[in-house]
């Protein structure tokens, strides 16, 4: 698993779920790897993600300045998840997806538009649990 050349530098979104049928978004921060099986929901995932209702409250791991996109993510019902390795020097990187906003209220994959359920359920994670501080796809 790698980022594919096409996306390089281009801070791209996907979608997964995880073993209890939770969802999150991992934004690749132009480097982050991605699955294939995620690939299809790059191009609408995120816009997908951002038509649909606010249904939970959340809770932001994150300092960042601008941290509009993950709080809306988690709002939304979805874990929202970073390649935050793209800011770190070589001696600080994590090789993984980090969590940045958490819904308290968890949708599953079985809530979303039947579109967004074929795009999420592509990339099941398996023996991973959303809600983990890090998360390491591709090893």
């Amino acid at each position: 698993m790698s980022c594919p050349r096409e996306l390089d530098g281009i801070d791209a979104s996907w979608l997964a779920v995880d073993a209890q049928g939770q969802v999150a978004i991992f934004t690749t921060g132009g480097e982050g790897p991605i699955p294939e099986t995620a690939l299809a929901s790059i191009e609408t995932g995120e816009e997908s993600v951002q038509s649909l209702p606010e249904v939970s409250a959340h809770e932001l791991l994150t300092s960042m300045p601008r941290p509009t996109d993950f709080v809306s993510f988690a709002r939304r019902g979805l874990f929202a998840y970073d390649w935050s390795d793209v800011h770190r020097v070589a001696s600080e990187v994590s090789g993984g997806y980090e969590l940045q906003a958490l819904p308290i209220s968890p949708i599953r994959v079985s809530q979303l538009p039947t579109s967004m359920q074929v795009l999420a359920g592509a990339t099941q994670l398996a023996g991973i649990v959303f809600g983990s501080k890090l998360i390491v796809v591709g090893t």
